[in-house]
């Protein structure tokens, strides 16, 4: 059985551990003891289902083991200790085994380690460290690894890596045929030391790699934690050591009778939490240690945002009740935080320093495991009264692991049960990662087999011409001089395999290998991906798979901290029936985030400081959110000073008042947001939604603030206020910089809970404090100027949330209410609406707005099948007639882009029939660029018409929306914040239109109104991916809830069925409920990413969501981040379903018909494990996932993540994975994946350690992948390609030359040239190629992904396209050799031996090569290009000068004399080599334009489009958010600049570099007005700067010039432009002709006019192209 066959079914089987016959045999013999716990206030169903269950079953626990005696049978397997043979090698793999015990790790609870209990469990060789009972050595040490290799394990490791690419095996084959005497004519270890060399270079570089990972892992195991110590030689009279167990425990329990829960005894405070009272009574200090050094049984103290260090068992926390919270966000994903508490036998114990300091017990555990979720263990006590042990559960919610983070809980005391790689977030990640090798290297491996089954063909060939020539004229005594001597067959035939070896070039990884350190260094240096927030640049952590970055695939991604930000926000809320947005602008670009500054926590957890002064709101901002009319507006506004401080996701710091300023910017902002939003979308602005925001709300509620709606609106936001369990926490003035009492922390379990509690706040409900049960709200009625007024609501009794009620409901009195009690609820939509008075109506109502969604969905889902069928047609209508236009979805992932499809035939039509300007294929580019933004405008226009319609339907229902009677004029109210003339001008309009917004009273008192506008809120709200929630509310007598309550609080004391009696009767209470309102809330995604992930998606790009939170959660992030579209085929999988397997196969068929627009997966992590135990349902599951768009897989488990990553990778050979994460959860799916990233996140950097590349945020992907990757991509198959067609075309001469030398193995060329061919010759154009080429301009890879197949369907380097390099080759191998044997070899007076010959052929092949790879194949041909030529060339000539002084005694070649004294001297050599190297140039160059002419490619068209000054500027806007920071931030003078104008003494940068002048402040974020980029005489920094050169500010006009944002000056193109070009071109068409046919017929035609008319269009090209 496997290793991971055994994990899973040790996952899946940790109660059969724990309950086996030893452990059942201990259990039987204390059941008396067990039963008694009942008396503690346990649940009886928990004690019987983990421990009396065994005992009143015995027939049944047989029938258990019998059931699983294969796996105790594979298990014991394991327990036996390995050979010695088996150890060496899991040393020198680094392998690791499992091992199991055999009732559990037996772990003392005990800080004493000289007690007896203690040291019982130690060993006399290890002294007091506990022994593990697998192994009887000491546990293993806290030290993670995360590195690939270690000391042992990298040379053979690496010797395989090396061999596995066949070039390496292939010379080392050679080598050792080399080193046999006689055989080699080249050397004996010309060949062997080369290959080691350069295979030592390669693993060099791979191990610094490792090495960099191993410093990081350093810094990790170095970080410091509290460990709670006992000096063992403190003595003190009350606590003497020589006190038995019984007393010690009498002892502890009498002064934790009261001390438990915090008191003091008497005036000594002897709670745990009393550091000082430890040291100097017990002995027991709290020292600083390094994680490393934490050993199970350790005692640990945890801080509140302190990083658990180990798995750790709670022991006491001085949380309310004994309760902690904990963030697991980088463990498994959830962003809610969990409840943690110790055993409250144990927190009885250890609440008190006495009974901290002498605590006995003892744990059992399960063994280490990936179970994530489940833990299982007994808890030992000793009881004082009869002398006998008690045994107590002990299960997840009492242990905590590594990765979480202390949240909420100012100190945790606990005790370490697992430690460095068996805790549980390290046996989720990979402990052998395999070596990543790229997907190419297969294709270089066949290339080189191919090659090798060449050099051995034409070796036989030599050989038979060796033969043949030998019978000619060795037998017939023709060459007599060779005395009819031979060699023999084996050193023949091997030493020509040996001179034609070099085909296959020795330096090919080795010289890749530099190739890609510098591509890496290109990547690290990209400004583009420099995030500057975390001071965060991109970090190349391996260069072995660059060029797989253009290939991908799949993209598998986390959500929480990868694609989130891992924050909450208020965003929306409905309340009588009208939809209000809430916007603080927290997170705007030029907003006041742009000053956040960081401020350190316990662990260096990072807090945002988002500060609204009005100096930052107020002041000149690069966007000017707030414009001159709107300042004047805000001057009137009160301004107080206002800042939000978020720690984590779990709390937050609201300091000053709030403030109507900060929301009047937020809807400034968004407004501005909106209109670029529909400019970009191309759509009207009038066309945007007019929704009102919360500072409109807010006005209208102080002017009007007795009428229906207002109080309605007050007692909603009071709702937020009041049903939640956030705790406020005063901040000092001390503590809080100055500020008063209106700085407030507040602590929450979730986010959810945080976002709306600040929401409430905004909207001047601020929850001020929570003491003894009373909540005080303090609320501003009178404005945020004016004294506030304080209130106390008493919380008489929560009903919690949990996952099966989905709802929370709070029971509050209320003041000036004492007759009755008022209950408010939250939940779930379909929840809530059940439990309404009219529940019957909602019901209706829900189902009418299911209906028309689903109409409108099938809408949208039709539309765009339409679209792809028209796509399809005009990309293969000249392709065979089809039965279906539907492409099968299942190759989706391999097939070309149908948009780009049909504009490539588009253009090659144009082409074919253009006659006019050659800037005029701009139509072709828009309508193009115009598909991808056509389908979202028209399915922005069904969703409006849905609108509208349902609009339409409630008009003709229920009739316009009246404006209200004005009953009382008390606009003075808002007199301290508004001024009297701003009221005047804005009541007529602003009121009247906010009044027709609301609605009339009878609307707001009718209910099917307000319930089929609530409901048309929750399906917008969730259309936009936003998390609804519903409120609701009831008042109860106070009989009525008396009587509840009795009944409720006996259920939550009940000993049998508690938790179902808590639901039960809490849902008593809960019907009859009236509608309050809806909120939304925005799990806010980091910047860019919906764009990212539609970008991802043109390019063909699946990609998956792989996350450890809720579905619903998982679900509403799809819908937000685009993963998900509003007319997406959604389907669930679950365990309940009845035949899943034949709902899989139907979901097939469906996705093969091409029936569903778009189809996203849905799966949970137990859906997921149901599968992993039916291989049949894997299969058919991974093939699903396969042809459906898109995956979520929810509530995934760190190994089912990898699982999926990996089966995915399996499935498909050829296809790239990458998987992107950030946190400890997501190590094993990096490393599982084709190529990791990691983001250096707010979840540590655990993920961007163990990563093969390294970023700061997602977006910063898309110039990863579409720039990098494909420029990687292509550079490295060209560099392939290059160098076998270099070393083929000047090796395979050395085959023809045979002909002439009765194939004796001779060489064409001189020895000491043919050495440096490859070195000083040849190598600079191919790494030239390798490192710099760029076949197409970043913003037009970042605008078009559709151009990214290329890579992803690897058609830049394949097979085909290597054999027509390899027959180009060998043609031009040919056409040299045997023009020069023709032209200087029998026609030369002067020299014709082999010298010469050689010189010219290499002569020639040298500058053919350096030609070709530079100004053929390299697109963008700049001064590195020229030098390359320049050296290369340049060297030979020099070199053939130095050889002769050099290489004096060769007297084979006549080097000392040939050259400088004979054909060195005749023109006719010059002119040899010129004719020879010109000639293959010239030949590629007529190849090359006629491929390009008649099947171009589209590399080859959108080459020459971007060229066009129009198109180019719709690129750069297209590609403007991911080059901005290039093009915007502000570069320094490389050093060749600050020379130059030290020597000229010129201004740097500003004179000399238009590009710095030309975007303005106000441009570089309002990039959809083409407009704003020209030059702005008007702007003082750019006036300034032109200024300063008169030249160019009198040249250049913003009329005929306007400037894009990468800085390049076009001019400005109109159609009369277009439209005299067109018919200048027309006209000298008409010219031509005339011209042709007065020729034909001898007619005299006036040339002077042509040429006036000729000249004229050629100055007019010149100023357009200028």
């Amino acid at each position: 059985m496997s290793q991971d066959d055994v994990k899973r079914k040790r996952a899946s089987s940790l109660r059969t551990q724990m309950f086996n016959k030893h452990l059942y045999n201990k259990f039987t013999n204390n059941s008396n003891n067990i039963t008694e716990e009942n008396n503690q206030g346990y649940e009886l169903n928990d004690i019987e289902e983990n421990e009396t269950e065994p005992t009143n079953l015995p027939p049944m626990v047989d029938e258990l083991f019998e059931d699983d005696e294969e796996e105790v049978d594979d298990l014991e397997d394991n327990d036996k200790p390995p050979r010695m043979i088996t150890q060496i090698l899991d040393l020198l793999l680094n392998r690791t085994r499992e091992m199991h015990t055999k009732d559990g790790r037996h772990i003392p609870i005990c800080l004493d380690h000289l007690s007896p209990e203690f040291v019982k469990y130690c060993s006399k060789k290890y002294k007091s460290l506990l022994i593990d009972e697998r192994t009887d050595r000491p546990y293993i040490c806290n030290s993670i690894t995360s590195s690939r290799y270690t000391l042992y394990s990298f040379l053979p490791k690496q010797l395989y890596a090396q061999f596995s690419k066949l070039a390496n095996s292939y010379f080392l084959l050679v080598s050792i045929l080399q080193m046999i005497p006689g055989w080699s004519t080249t050397g004996t270890y010309t060949t062997i030391i080369p290959l080691l060399a350069f295979m030592a270079i390669s693993m060099a570089r791979e191990a610094w790699d490792d090495f960099c990972r191993h410093l990081l892992d350093k810094e990790e195991n170095r970080k410091l934690c509290n460990l709670i110590k006992k000096d063992t030689t403190f003595k003190n009279e009350r606590f003497s050591s020589t006190l038995t167990d019984a007393s010690r425990t009498n002892i502890a329990s009498k002064n934790d009778s009261n001390s438990s829960s915090g008191e003091s005894v008497g005036s000594l405070n002897t709670y745990f939490t009393n550091f000082e009272l430890l040291k100097t009574r017990h002995g027991v200090d709290i020292t600083p240690e390094k994680w490393k050094n934490l050993k199970v049984g350790d005692f640990i103290l945890l801080k509140q945002d302190d990083w658990v260090p180990a798995d750790v068992l709670l022991l006491t926390t001085d949380g309310q009740n004994g309760e902690s919270y904990i963030e697991t966000m980088a463990l498994d994903g959830e962003t809610n935080l969990k409840n943690k508490h110790p055993h409250p036998e144990l927190h009885k114990l250890t609440s008190s320093t006495s009974g901290l300091a002498h605590i006995n017990a003892q744990v059992t555990v399960e063994d280490p495991n990936v179970d994530l979720y489940n833990f299982e263990g007994n808890l030992e006590l000793l009881d004082s009264k009869n002398n006998t042990v008690k045994k107590y559960p002990v299960g997840s919610d009492n242990v905590i692991y590594r990765g979480s983070i202390i949240r909420n809980t100012k100190n945790v005391i606990g005790m370490v049960i697992f430690t460095g790689e068996e805790t549980k977030i390290r046996k989720n990640a990979l402990r052998n990662p395999r070596i990543k090798s790229p997907k190419l290297q297969k294709d270089i491996n066949l290339i080189i087999a191919f090659m090798v089954i060449i050099v051995i063909f034409i070796s036989l060939f030599s050989f038979l011409g060796h033969n043949l020539a030998n019978k000619k004229s060795i037998d017939n005594n023709q060459a007599w001089y060779l005395y009819e001597q031979d060699a023999g067959v084996a050193p023949t035939i091997m030493s020509f395999i040996i001179m034609y070896n070099t085909m296959i070039p020795l330096s090919l990884y080795v010289t890749m290998e530099i190739i890609k350190v510098m591509q890496s260094k290109l990547m690290a240096w990209d400004i583009d991906m420099f995030y500057a927030e975390t001071n965060t640049a991109c970090e190349p952590r391996t260069a072995t798979i660059l060029e797989e970055l253009g290939q991908v695939s799949y993209i598998f991604s986390d959500k929480t901290g990868t694609l989130t930000d891992n924050k909450m926000l208020f965003k929306k809320f409905s309340i009588c029936g009208s939809s209000w947005e809430h916007n603080v602008d927290e997170d705007s670009k030029g907003s006041p985030k742009d000053s956040v500054s960081k401020v350190p926590s316990n662990q260096s957890t990072e807090i945002d400081i988002i500060s609204y002064d009005e100096s930052v709101i107020l002041g000149k901002t690069p966007r000017e959110y707030v414009c001159d009319s709107a300042r004047k507006n805000l001057n009137t506004i009160d301004q107080p000073r206002a800042s939000v401080d978020y720690k984590g996701n779990s709390s937050l710091r609201y300091a000053g008042r709030p403030s109507l300023s900060s929301l009047y910017v937020g809807k400034r902002n968004n407004e501005i947001k909106k209109e670029e939003e529909a400019l970009k979308s191309g759509t009207q602005i009038e066309s945007v939604e007019d929704i009102k925001s919360s500072f409109d709300l807010l006005r209208f509620i102080q002017l009007h603030p007795s009428c229906l709606f207002s109080k309605k609106a007050k007692f909603f936001i009071l709702a937020l206020a009041l049903c939640h369990t956030c705790i406020p926490k005063q901040i000092s003035e001390s503590k809080s910089e100055g500020h008063n009492n209106d700085t407030i922390d507040y602590e929450a379990a979730s986010p959810d809970e945080l976002a709306l509690v600040k929401g409430a706040r905004d909207l001047g409900f601020v929850v001020f404090n929570r003491s003894a049960g009373i909540l005080t709200i303090k609320t501003y009625p009178n404005g945020f100027s004016e004294d506030p007024i304080l209130e106390d609501y008493e919380i008489l009794n929560y009903i919690e949330f949990n996952s099966k009620r989905k709802r929370m409901s709070v029971a509050v009195r209320v003041p000036n209410e004492p007759g009755k009690v008022l209950l408010v609820s939250k939940g779930a939509d379909n929840v809530i609406l059940e439990r309404l008075h009219n529940n019957e109506l909602a019901q209706r109502k829900m189902e009418e707005m299911n209906n028309n969604t689903g109409e409108r969905k099938e809408n949208e889902a039709e539309l765009v099948l339409q679209q792809r069928k028209s796509l399809e047609y005009i990309a293969y209508e000249d392709e065979a007639p089809r039965t279906s236009l539907r492409l099968k979805r299942n190759i989706s992932a391999g097939r070309d882009s149908l948009s780009l499809q049909a504009m490539r035939k588009s253009l090659s039509r144009k082409a074919v029939n253009q006659m006019t300007d050659p800037e005029m294929p701009i139509g072709s580019i828009d309508q193009f660029l115009s598909n991808v933004n056509r389908t979202n405008q028209e399915l922005e226009n069904i969703m409006t018409q849905s609108r509208k319609s349902l609009h339409r339907q409630q008009l003709e229902k229920y009739g316009p929306r009246l404006s209200m009677d004005q009953r009382e004029n008390e606009s003075h109210k808002l007199v301290s914040e508004i001024n009297s003339s701003t009221v005047e001008n804005t009541n007529n309009d602003d009121d009247n239109e906010m009044q027709e917004y609301i609605g009339s009273d009878e609307l707001i008192l009718n209910d099917e109104y307000i319930l089929e506008r609530s409901i048309q809120a929750i399906d917008e709200f969730s259309t936009e991916g936003l998390r609804t929630l519903l409120y609701s509310y009831k008042w109860i007598d106070n009989k009525d809830y008396e009587t509840w309550s009795e009944e409720y609080q006996n259920a939550k004391t009940s000993l049998v069925n508690r938790k179902a009696l808590i639901d039960e009767i809490g849902s008593h209470i809960e019907n009859d409920m009236v509608l309050l309102g809806v909120t939304a809330i925005e799990d806010m995604l980091q910047e860019g990413v919906a764009e990212s992930i539609e970008k991802i998606r043109r390019a063909g790009i699946k990609m998956w969501m792989l996350t450890g939170d809720k579905r619903e959660t998982a679900i509403n992030i799809g819908y937000s981040c685009k993963l998900i579209y509003d007319y997406s085929t959604v389907v669930i999988l679950t365990t309940s379903d009845e035949n899943i397997i034949s709902k899989m196969n139907v979901i097939s068929q469906e996705a093969d018909s091409g029936n569903m627009a778009h189809c996203v997966l849905v799966i949970d992590g137990g859906t997921l494990a149901m599968f992993e135990q039916n291989p049949t349902c894997m299969a058919v599951f991974i093939e699903l996932c396969t042809k459906v768009d898109s995956v979520v897989c929810c509530r995934a488990s760190p190994s089912q993540k990898a699982l999926m990553v990996s089966n995915i990778r399996n499935a498909d050979k050829s296809a790239v994975t990458l998987a992107i994460g950030d946190g400890a959860n997501d190590i094993a799916m990096i490393q599982s994946a084709d190529i990791g990233i990691g983001i250096a996140g707010k979840e540590g950097l655990q993920a961007s350690r163990s990563s093969d590349y390294s970023i700061g945020q997602f977006r910063f992907l898309l110039k990863l992948l579409f720039v990098h990757g494909r420029y990687n991509y292509i550079r490295t198959g060209k560099f392939i390609l290059c160098t076998f067609y270099k070393e083929l075309t000047f090796y395979l001469t050395q085959l023809i030359f045979q002909r002439y030398t009765l194939f004796s193995g001779s060489s064409l060329y001189e020895p000491w040239s043919l050495s440096m061919f490859n070195t000083l010759f040849t190598s600079l154009p191919v790494l030239c190629i390798g490192m710099f080429e760029k076949d197409l301009k970043p913003v037009t890879l970042l605008t078009i992904p559709e151009l990214y197949s290329y890579g992803r369907l690897s058609q830049g380097f394949t097979v085909k396209i290597f054999i027509e390099w390899i027959i180009q080759g060998a043609l031009i191998s040919v056409v040299i050799t045997f023009l020069n044997i023709i032209i200087w070899g029998l026609t030369s007076l002067t020299d014709n031996s082999m010298y010469p010959l050689g010189v010219v052929n290499f002569t020639a092949i040298v500058a053919m090569i350096n030609m070709k790879a530079q100004f053929i194949e390299m697109r963008n041909r700049n001064w590195i290009a020229f030098v390359s030529v320049t050296l290369s060339c340049g060297g030979w000539l020099i070199w053939m000068v130095a050889l002769p002084v050099i290489n004096k005694s060769d007297g084979i070649y006549d080097v000392p004399y040939g050259f400088i004294h004979h054909f060195g001297r005749d023109i006719t050599f010059w002119c040899t080599c010129f004719i020879l190297a010109l000639l293959p140039i010239t030949l590629d160059i007529v190849y090359q334009t006629f491929k390009r002419t008649f099947w171009p490619s589209d590399v080859d068209i959108f080459a020459e489009l971007e060229k066009k000054d129009e198109i180019r500027k719709k690129l750069e806007l297209g590609a403007f958010n991911e080059m901005r920071q290039g093009w915007t931030w502000p570069h320094d003078p490389n050093s060749i600049q600050r020379y130059k104008d030290k020597i000229v003494h010129k201004d740097i940068l500003e004179t000399e570099n238009v590009k710095n002048v030309v975007i303005t402040s106000d441009s570089q974020d309002n990039i959809f007005d083409v407009d704003s980029l020209v030059i702005d005489d008007t702007n003082p920094s750019t006036t300034g700067s032109l200024e300063t050169n008169g030249k160019l500010s009198s040249k250049y006009s913003q009329d005929d010039y306007e400037i894009l944002p990468s800085g390049k000056m076009i001019k400005r193109f109109s159609k009369s432009d277009s439209d005299m070009i067109q018919d200048s071109h027309i006209s000298l068409q008409a010219d031509k002709i005339k011209d042709k046919i007065s020729k034909k017929f001898g007619f005299k035609n006036n040339k002077e006019t042509d040429e006036d008319i000729e000249h004229i269009v050629q100055e007019r090209m010149k100023d357009l192209e200028a």
